[in-house]
C-alpha cells in the first residue's frame, strides 16, 4: 500500500430504519452499489467495522466488482461475550470470520482488531477489554493468517489519542509492540478546535507527537479515522457545517499528499443511527443517505 494514501471509512447502515445491532443484514445489492460510489469517488483504501450484519460480503464483493479496492476489515473487540463463538458479534467469531476473509480473498490488504476498545477510549464498548487481552486477539490473528496473507495483510489496532499518547506507558506502547503498523485516530472536532487550525494545527501536532512517541517502533503511522461534520451542535469552537466541512476536507487532502501521510477520512455516507449529544453524530459523510456527494471531492 503506497504512502501517502486517502482512504474512506465505511459504514454501511445509512438507509431509513439500518442499524448494526438490526437483526436484518445489509442486502447485497446496497453493499454493491455503496461500493460503486466508493470507487467513482476515487477512493482505493476502504476501512470497515465488523464483519456481522452481511459485512462480511463487503470483501468478496469487492474483490468481484471493484477488484482495485484494497479493505482494512474492522474486526468488533468487546469484553462482552468475547469468546461465545454462537455469536458472530463476538470477538472471537468476527476474528475467525476475518481470517477466513483474509487468507481467501487478497484484496484484504489489512484487519483493523478493534476500534477505542481499550479502558477509558471514548467508543470502548460496555465492557473494554484489558491491555493483555488485546494483545492476545492481535496475536490470535496473526497466527491465524496463512503465509502468503501474513506478508500481505498489516495487522493492527485503532487506538485512540488517550490510549496512543496520554496513556502510552500502559496502553499505547504495548499495543504498537504487536502490531504491523499503528494507527491512531485523530478527531480535532472533539479537541475541540476551530476548523482554520484543525489540519495544519491539532491534526499535525498530533501526528508529529504520535512520530516522537513511536519513532523508535520503526513502523507506519496510519490515521485511522478524522473528519469534520456537516450539521449539528458546536463544540467549542469547532462548529459544523457543510463549509467547514469541505475546508476540512480540502486542508486534509493537501496535508496528506504533502507530509506522505496514510489517512481514513471519516466516513463515507451520513449514518442517521448515530444519534448522540450534540447531535453531530449522523452528519460525518461526505456523502448523504442516498449517496450523493455533498461536494465536490477535493483530489
Amino acid at each position: 500500500m503506497p504512502a501517502p494514501f486517502i482512504g474512506i471509512n465505511y459504514g454501511p447502515f445509512h438507509r431509513d430504519g439500518q442499524r448494526p445491532d438490526a437483526a436484518v443484514e445489509i442486502p447485497e445489492e446496497q453493499v454493491v452499489e455503496d461500493l460503486r460510489i466508493v470507487a467513482a469517488a476515487g477512493f482505493r483504501q476502504v476501512r470497515t467495522y465488523g464483519v456481522d450484519n452481511g459485512l462480511n460480503r463487503i470483501v468478496p464483493l469487492a474483490h468481484r466488482y471493484f477488484p482495485e479496492l484494497r479493505i482494512f476489515v474492522g474486526v468488533y473487540v468487546c469484553g462482552l461475550n468475547h469468546d461465545d463463538l454462537g455469536n458472530p458479534r463476538s470477538t472471537r467469531s468476527q476474528m475467525d470470520e476475518a481470517i477466513r476473509l483474509a487468507n481467501g480473498y487478497p484484496n484484504v490488504a489489512g484487519i483493523v482488531v478493534g476500534n477505542e476498545c481499550l479502558t477509558g477510549e471514548p467508543e470502548a464498548c460496555p465492557l473494554p477489554v484489558p491491555v493483555g487481552q488485546l494483545i492476545d486477539d492481535l496475536n490470535y490473528v496473526k497466527r491465524g493468517l496463512n503465509p502468503d496473507a501474513r506478508k500481505a495483510v498489516r495487522v493492527t489496532s485503532a487506538l485512540s489519542m488517550v490510549a496512543a499518547v496520554r496513556e502510552y506507558a500502559l496502553q499505547g506502547r504495548r499495543v504498537a509492540e504487536h502490531c504491523d503498523v499503528l494507527m491512531v485516530n485523530i478527531h480535532p472536532f472533539f479537541a475541540p478546535a476551530a476548523v482554520e487550525q484543525a489540519v495544519h494545527s491539532n491534526l499535525d501536532g498530533s501526528y508529529r507527537r504520535l512520530t516522537e512517541l513511536y519513532s523508535q517502533t520503526g513502523k507506519p503511522i496510519i490515521v485511522g479515522e478524522t473528519g469534520w461534520p456537516s450539521a449539528g451542535s458546536p463544540n467549542g469552537p469547532a462548529v459544523p457545517g457543510l463549509e467547514n466541512q469541505k475546508k476540512f476536507t480540502r486542508d486534509l487532502f493537501r496535508y496528506a499528499r504533502s507530509k506522505a501521510v496514510g489517512v481514513f477520512v471519516f466516513e463515507m455516507f451520513d449514518e442517521p443511527w448515530k444519534a448522540e449529544a450534540g447531535g453531530v453524530g449522523p452528519h460525518w459523510g461526505l456523502f448523504d443517505t442516498h449517496g450523493r456527494a455533498k461536494s465536490t471531492l477535493p483530489w
